[in-house]
């Protein structure tokens, strides 16, 4: 290769290397060019990353333990942050990526990961605050309307308190609306650790009204769910904090019909902060008519809900499997997407998918069974943690149609180095079954199903 070869390519990676890393110059001979990389620093490197991946939960009064807003901030905590990069736990992602691609993504790349690593074995220099790149505008989000929980509520169990709150859908929406997209808005933003919004319909609002009545204090007691294992509230969104806006895939939208009310669940952390009372609201968006009516639908063997089959969790196993597999003609299947106008044999598009277990989970797979036996993993989570689960938007969707099947698999670990510790000592093992109790398990899966156009 020639000297003008090399230069060329030298040039070529100098044009696609971030500004600031690189420099050049020749050794002493004059004549060999030597690429060089300038000095890291906080505000022109390490920030844009920080901003992007961790501030939504590192921030002063957020939910993550410390924040990461100024150089200071990072400078102080810098081998904590390190530790997190070198295992990976942290931003917390939890989705397998050979399985799919997903919208909001928390994933550092190598080169990100690398180049934070670098910059803290460096000394974490500062720099100057005017090479910062300009943040990027958040997304607008205007509400049609907003919800508050009728009144406050301070968690009083430690270190988590889940807690259920009813709260009527607007009466004015006298007829049928579909929500496009949904905002939460923590009042305490340090003690919010995720929100899943249920909705249910008028006919069956007073099974949870009664939840609330028979508990003391605002809302009532729930852990695994809404509090039912009826799927009389259905699945709405959720919220993580960092998390953008809940969006429904484009020319979708979720129907609430007059009447109803949402059950939202609300799963407060409160080892690292103070108890203060919380009154968390929620923003949407609504439409008159949407060109793909969607809904959420629960995946799972529905005979271990109605007794008809055990979901047994042997004692002391460290490795159990349940599985089911239900295809596109299953009743519930038939039913639920009739109501979408989409008939039996009719394909919809998969465009969200989650997985739901309680605290034994070890680990999970949802996919699509094509009838000629290709199979389309939707969602992986290889080291499933209870705190840390949400819905996922697929990058594009996956078709669901005559002949396919959807196949859900769940692993525990019931082992008793894997079992909670209550009022400061490890509980013994038990055989474990399907149920909605903080030591019952579940296995479920939940797709966002929708009307092809």
């Amino acid at each position: 290769m020639s000297n003008q070869q090399c230069t060329n390519i030298i040039v070529c990676l100098v044009l696609l290397t971030p500004p600031g890393l690189l420099g050049c110059s020749r050794d002493s001979d004059g004549g060999q060019l030597i690429v060089e990389r300038s000095e890291l620093s906080y505000w022109r490197d390490a920030k844009p990353i920080l901003d992007e991946h961790c501030v939504g939960c590192h921030l002063e009064g957020g939910i993550g333990p410390f924040a990461l807003e100024t150089w200071a901030q990072v400078e102080a905590t810098s081998q904590l942050v390190r530790a997190s990069i070198d295992d990976q736990t942290m931003p917390p992602w939890k989705p397998n990526p050979s399985c799919n691609s997903y919208e909001h993504e928390r994933i550092l790349s190598e080169g990100d990961r690398d180049l934070l690593r670098d910059w803290i074995d460096e000394g974490c220099v500062e720099g100057d605050p005017a090479d910062a790149s300009p943040a990027p505008a958040p997304a607008a989000f205007e509400p049609d309307f907003t919800l508050t929980m009728a009144e406050p509520y301070t968690p009083t169990k430690e270190p988590d308190d889940y807690r259920c709150f009813l709260i009527p859908w607007p009466t004015t929406l006298s007829e049928p609306t579909y929500v496009t997209a949904q905002a939460v808005y923590p009042g305490q933003l340090d003690l919010v650790h995720h929100v899943v919004v249920f909705v249910a319909d008028a006919e069956d609002t007073g099974v949870f009204q009664a939840l609330d009545d028979a508990d003391p204090g605002p809302g009532y007691e729930c852990f695994g769910g809404p509090g039912t294992l009826d799927w009389t509230a259905r699945w709405l969104g959720d919220w993580v904090p960092g998390a953008a806006t809940w969006r429904a895939p484009p020319g979708t939208g979720v129907e609430v019909r007059p009447g109803a009310s949402l059950v939202v669940q609300v799963h407060y952390n409160t080892l690292s902060h103070a108890q203060q009372p919380d009154q968390t609201s929620f923003g949407f968006q609504i439409a008159d008519e949407v060109e793909q009516p969607g809904a959420f639908v629960p995946v799972l063997d529905y005979r271990w809900v109605l007794g008809l089959e055990p979901m047994t969790i042997p004692a002391g196993d460290p490795d159990v499997h349940h599985s089911a597999t239900l295809p596109r003609s299953d009743d519930f299947f038939v039913y639920t997407l009739s109501e979408l106008g989409v008939g039996p044999d009719e394909e919809v598009d998969i465009w969200r998918s989650a997985l739901h277990m309680h605290t034994l989970g070890s680990r999970g797979r949802l996919s699509v069974v094509e009838s000629g036996g290709d199979e389309s993993c939707l969602l992986q989570i290889d080291d499933w943690d209870f705190n840390w689960q949400g819905d996922y938007m697929l990058r594009e969707p996956i078709s669901f149609g005559a002949g396919d099947a959807m196949q859900l698999d769940c692993w525990y670990d019931n082992s008793a180095a894997n079992q909670p510790i209550i009022d400061g000592e490890r509980k013994e093992p038990e055989e474990v079954g399907w149920g909605d109790g903080s030591y019952d398990e579940m296995c479920l899966g939940i797709v966002f199903a929708a009307r092809k156009p």
